[in-house]
């Protein structure tokens, strides 16, 4: 099984780990968590890089533990 990539603290690097995930889209995510926090879900997930539905195998690598005010861009954090 790969490894799962914790969403809401990883860095732009270790997202384009995911499965179809570009730099352009690393970076959407990286500035969601900075302007809004922690990305809740796959829903919220799949809005931020515009794709609909998420890929079975990028489904099973995703982790967004913590989904609570810790992700590292976090307002207030």
């Amino acid at each position: 099984m790969p490894n799962k990539i914790r969403v809401n603290l990883a860095n732009a690097l270790e997202l384009q780990e995911l499965p179809g995930i570009g730099p352009e889209q690393a970076r959407a995510i990286v500035r969601f968590r900075a302007e809004h926090g922690p990305i809740q879900d796959e829903r919220q997930f799949a809005l931020i890089v515009s794709a609909r539905p998420l890929d079975g195998a990028l489904r099973e690598r995703l982790d967004f533990d913590p989904a609570g005010n810790t992700s590292p861009e976090a307002p207030g954090a």
